[in-house]
């Protein structure tokens, strides 16, 4: 979603396979880390490959970024994070999220959208250190509420837009440090909150190399020289703060074509590089997989598959075998949940949990407006995907 990152938001298993769902209450959210996200795996140094232990896929749930929606599926003035501090609004959520996990959800996608000097009632000014500060304890009294309503863990997302995104046209490289500063600023919250998560440190913000013909290590030239300079010199930043025990790095979109999404994936070596040629890279990674009428889910789930396959035949890197989180996929959609089923049966790709984007593409949703980048009002409802194994 660059640009577009606005998209598609889990259990009636549990009634015929309630010991194994016991078994994975009780994992609680194993992640790929297969232990508390906050703890480091690996000494710093080490080798990029990390076993991660998996279990899945567990139940999965939403991403839970809009307590409401107006007219036209207007977004904006209602995202949950800016508005968390007022009374009536933390009332809502909560009453939400009880429902939510009711329907059988148990993990969530919860996040937080900043600009640059544009704060609106969906993004966060990240230039005023008052309003950081405050999404910064909005976002822990939501983390505190999410664990009291019963769910077991959270990938939270970053959603930078406008010119401090890096995959925008109008990326002000100048505005990293800003970046920097409004993860270093959130990131307690996610660790004081005694709740399983992961981080994406930008949603769909992976870049590609320029695919280059007929030269050895094609990755090392970007597409887009600022775009990759910026987020890898965040990982830079992040993995020398914090290691990588806690984070998903820069979440994916999927491409229709399989030699753009491989071209994504090589260039992974030149993102996670932090410092002299040395690649660390995460333990788990996340996608967003809308099908289209060029690839469907399965093609491009399998499309992703083969390019971590492709690029690192004998696992030496971690990719071959790595856990995949779904982060991103149309509401409650029988067609995607079929597609990504059967591709992860062909492929063997291990997808820890998927959350769904409020975004419903039967022929009775909502249309018109906003409604192509977020159409369902929460509570949002868990059927489909359960019922698929999610």
């Amino acid at each position: 979603m660059n640009g577009l990152r606005k998209r598609g938001w889990i259990l009636r298993v549990c009634a015929r396979v309630a010991p194994i769902l016991l078994v994975f209450i009780i994992a609680d959210f194993a992640f790929a880390a297969g232990v508390p996200p906050r703890l480091p795996l690996v000494v710093r140094g080490t080798s990029p490959t990390r076993q991660s232990p998996y279990a899945g896929p567990l139940r999965g749930g939403s991403n839970f970024l809009w307590y409401t929606l107006g007219s036209g599926c207007d977004r904006e003035p209602y995202g949950i994070v800016p508005n968390y501090h007022h009374a009536e609004v933390r009332s809502q959520v909560r009453a939400q999220l009880a429902a939510m996990f009711a329907s059988g959800q148990a993990r969530l996608s919860l996040g937080v959208y900043f600009a640059h000097g544009v704060p609106t009632g969906t993004a966060i000014d990240s230039s005023d250190p008052a309003a950081v500060a405050q999404a910064a304890q909005n976002v822990a009294d939501l983390l505190a509420d999410v664990k009291a309503a019963g769910f077991h863990g959270a990938l939270f997302r970053f959603f930078p837009v406008g010119t401090i995104y890096p995959p925008n046209t109008d990326f002000d490289p100048s505005l990293m440090n800003e970046y920097w500063s409004f993860i270093q600023t959130i990131r307690p919250a996610l660790v004081n909150a005694q709740l399983p998560y992961l981080i994406d440190l930008g949603v769909e913000a992976l870049p590609r190399d320029s695919d280059l013909p007929f030269i050895p290590d094609p990755w090392k030239y970007p597409r887009n020289t600022n775009w990759s300079r910026a987020v890898r010199t965040l990982w830079q930043s992040y993995y020398a703060a914090y290691g990588a025990a806690d984070t998903i790095g820069f979440s994916s979109l999927t491409d229709d074509d399989a030699g753009t999404m491989r071209s994504r994936v090589r260039h992974m070596r030149y993102v996670y590089d932090v410092g002299g040629g040395n690649p660390r890279y995460p333990a788990t990674f996340a996608i967003d997989v809308y099908g289209d009428a060029s690839a469907n889910e399965a093609v491009k789930l399998t499309q992703f598959d083969q390019a971590m396959r492709r690029e690192d035949p004998n696992g030496s890197l971690g990719w071959r075998d790595a856990p995949v989180i779904v982060a991103e996929t149309y509401y409650d959609d029988p067609v995607s949940a079929e597609n990504l089923v059967a591709a992860m049966k062909n492929t063997g790709r291990k997808v820890p949990f998927l959350t769904q984007w409020p975004l419903d593409r039967g022929s009775g949703a909502s249309s018109g407006g906003n409604c192509a980048a977020t159409n369902v009002l929460p509570p949002f409802t868990w059927s489909v995907y359960g019922h698929y194994g999610f």
